[in-house]
């Protein structure tokens, strides 16, 4: 199975505007959603989507990618799972659609560039509810804070200045997020918005091109850290908001209600009449805020901005301990697979094998996308880490029936230290001899292959095959690469 989350989103400034082609502001939170995606034998699309009801923007994700693509019309079945509510205005639809898109490139093996992925993604939005600007699209594909227009003409991406102000670290947008407990109506309020610029068109023109200049500012003074300024920015685009009628008195009272509390402003997030408002202030006043928030009858929500975009999610358990040795294998303790893997200094125990057929040919293994390290890389018939109250051997043979369905006799090759960008693994090496068959646990592994001596090393210079750092010292010692 291939594990995709893509982030919700708010729109911090240029709501309305974004239609008609002028800039917005946009952040990705991290608040995420995730999509699941497997090959199954019946020749249909099962959608598990417990917390959609509406699986539209799946079913049509699906249609743009065969589409598009070439994704072939074969059987599998898509979960989706959300750990935040479709209520509250974060994009959920966009969000979905992107981490179908994604997930199936990455099934059928199609590399595809983030442009290439928003282009479809979008084009699939558009499809099922017939407008949208795609700021929503972006910030699931992009993550972090965006400055954005209409239908992906300029996606760039804003590295905002983080210092101290009023005596205090701001390590982020001070960003502080209100529910009203009302959804909105998106495609309503676009609507009504549009027949007040048919009858008034001059009028709504000039709120648009001040809406511009607005957001143009706070995005200079993102850059600059000037959180407190932008909160001003952000008060002046909400009156705009106001006059063009998509605020409600829910909205009011809970924006009242923050700058009463000591936010250096706020505004309505999104097409107004409901969901949410947000607003910007220093850290000591947060908790203030949010309860004011709450007295005003709405949701104070904890989330946090510049999340990250669409990325793949492992399977593997990142509580899993694993045995820390030093450089002569001596053992110092126990670390979990996180740590482990996120601290080279950490040299964890790994055992492998390089397993031959009866003709002499190595089998090798293309690692799982849902993998957290070497995701899509080739490595050695069969490897991994040994875990606290396992010894090497034991251990092997467990990884043998895990990932091929198999066991054998193996002997001892070498035992080594190897180092990637990542992590540090004192590796035991073991050769083993079998023609199969294999059963492939497909989460740990996308598919295995013989190969002949002579030809592996060729593939690697041509990089028809990659491979792990590991898998390539484990080749070297084993005699089939130089």
């Amino acid at each position: 199975m291939v594990l995709i989350s893509a982030p919700g989103k708010l729109m911090v400034m240029g709501e309305h505007a974004v239609v008609y082609g002028y800039p917005s502001l946009v952040t990705a939170i991290d608040e995420r959603l995730t999509v699941g995606v497997e090959k199954i034998e019946e020749s249909k699309v099962v959608v598990d989507a417990p917390q959609a009801g509406d699986t539209r923007f799946v079913d049509e994700a699906v249609r743009q990618a065969q589409k598009g693509w070439g994704i072939p019309s074969v059987g599998f079945r898509i979960k989706t799972q959300s750990n935040f509510s479709g209520k509250y205005g974060f994009g959920s639809s966009a969000s979905v659609t992107v981490g179908v898109v994604k997930a199936l490139a990455l099934l059928f093996k199609k590399e595809v560039t983030s442009r290439e992925l928003f282009d479809l993604s979008y084009k699939t939005v558009l499809a099922v509810q017939g407008m949208g600007s795609g700021f929503d699209v972006a910030a699931a594909v992009y993550g972090g804070t965006l400055y954005f227009i209409a239908g992906g003409k300029v996606i760039e991406e804003i590295h905002a200045q983080y210092r101290e102000s009023n005596d205090q670290t701001v390590s982020e947008m001070p960003l502080i997020v209100g529910y009203t407990g009302v959804k909105a109506d998106t495609t309503m309020l676009i609507k009504q918005v549009a027949e007040k610029k048919e009858k008034n068109p001059e009028k709504v023109e000039r709120i648009f091109q001040a809406i511009t200049k607005l957001v143009e500012e706070a995005k200079m003074r993102m850059l600059e850290g000037d959180w407190e300024r932008v909160g001003r920015l952000m008060d002046f685009n909400h009156e705009y908001l106001r006059d063009l009628g998509v605020s409600s008195e829910k909205l009011e009272a809970m924006i009242s209600a923050a700058k009463k509390a000591g936010a250096w402003g706020a505004k309505l997030s999104g097409a107004g009449g409901g969901d949410c408002m947000i607003a910007l202030g220093p850290s000591d006043k947060r908790e203030a805020i949010q309860k004011a928030i709450a007295d005003a009858g709405g949701e104070a929500i904890d989330v946090h901005p510049n999340a990250q975009g669409v990325r793949i999610e492992t399977t593997d358990d990142q509580k899993e301990e694993f045995i820390v040795v030093d450089k002569d294998d001596r053992v110092l303790g126990f670390r979990s697979r996180y740590d482990c893997h996120h601290d080279k200094s950490l040299i964890h125990r790994t055992v492998g094998a390089v397993i031959f057929d009866k003709k002499g040919n190595v089998l090798l293994q293309k690692r799982s996308s849902s993998k957290d390290t070497g995701a899509g890389l080739w490595g050695i018939s069969c490897a991994g880490h040994v875990r606290k109250g396992q010894e090497y051997e034991e251990t092997l043979h467990r990884e043998l029936q895990e990932e091929l369905g198999v066991d054998m006799p193996v002997t001892p090759l070498s035992r080594f230290v190897v180092q990637d960008n990542q992590e540090s693994e004192m590796a035991a090496l073991y050769r083993g001899v079998s023609n199969g068959p294999f059963r492939i646990n497909h989460e740990e592994v996308d598919r295995v292959e013989f190969f002949s001596p002579r030809e592996i090393p060729f593939k690697v210079a041509t990089k028809e095959i990659v491979l792990t750092r590991c898998a390539e010292v484990s080749l070297k010692k084993a005699g089939i690469l130089s």
